[in-house]
């Protein structure tokens, strides 16, 4: 019996089928199969799981490179004991998507500038990607501005709708969208449009009180508040700056010697999760 294979046509078929990897591994795993006696069942499983690997490998990347994250931010490097209304414990199963995602939730962030709700919404949408889950992170200034020209271009509906690919989209900065009618007018259209569709992470330092600085019109900012608050976790996030910290430790080291951190790390213990329906 002649086991001798075109090697060359094999390739051609793999590369028709566009199976990568089992093209590169194939030598190495026939050539171990036949030293240890494999079954062709088992030599065969063993391709398609690096293949399906791979192909896991190869989606993760794709989408951590369009999620547009924070460089460096994730939960390893969050100071969580910084945050003590913050739990870790609590985070880590919103990193799982699974709970929430699903089902259209939103995560709001609040606190003031310099306490780490960037920080630990990049981490999360990072722990969300190495999942299996799609996210963007982008300034809430910057995406508006992006709507707009759409709107004036009369591609508004097809730009909110390519953003439905994201399981989760993560509005950084709310309150700094300059309150203009056009403006506000998109950033509400987004929001209504995902509303128990595709969830939203917002980060905001104001409260929603002071929301009527973002929305010109008091009936929009409640429709657009009570959007976002139902099924939704709140975290409140109120610490002092960390860039004020370091600075206050790197006074009493004295000069010449190195903060203690060079980056954030806060959190804390949880802050309280509503998921409650306003009529």
């Amino acid at each position: 019996m002649n086991d001798i294979i075109d090697t060359g046509r094999l390739m051609l078929l793999l590369n028709e089928l566009r199976l990568p990897a089992i093209k590169h591994l194939w030598p190495q795993f026939t050539e171990r199969s036949d030293k240890e006696g494999w079954t062709a069942a088992r030599l065969l499983m063993s391709l398609a799981e690096h293949e399906v690997a791979e192909r896991d490998r190869r989606r993760i990347e794709r989408h951590l490179g369009e999620a547009k994250l924070l460089a460096e931010k994730t939960l390893d490097n969050f100071d969580f004991a910084a945050v003590p209304m913050i739990s870790k414990a609590q985070v880590s199963a919103l990193c799982a998507g699974d709970g929430w995602l699903e089902k259209g939730a939103n995560l709001l962030l609040f606190g003031p500038p310099g306490g780490g709700k960037s920080h630990l919404a990049s981490a999360i949408g990072l722990s969300l990607v190495e999942k299996g889950w799609r996210v963007l992170f982008a300034r809430t200034s910057d995406l508006v501005q992006r709507l707009q020209i759409a709107r004036r271009e009369f591609g508004l509906e097809a730009a909110i709708q390519r953003l439905d690919r994201y399981h989760l989209l993560i509005l950084d900065d709310l309150v700094y969208v300059t309150k203009d009618q056009a403006e506000t007018s998109v950033l509400f259209e987004l929001i209504s449009t995902r509303y128990e569709r595709r969830s939203v992470l917002i980060t905001a330092n104001q409260p929603f009180g002071e929301w009527g600085k973002v929305f010109q019109d008091p009936a929009m900012t409640l429709a657009a508040v009570d959007r976002l608050v139902h099924h939704a976790t709140i975290f409140e996030m109120n610490v002092e700056s960390y860039r004020r910290r370091a600075a206050m430790a790197r006074k009493k080291q004295g000069p010449g010697r190195t903060a203690q951190y060079a980056t954030t790390k806060n959190v804390g213990p949880l802050t309280s999760s509503d998921n409650q329906t306003e009529s």
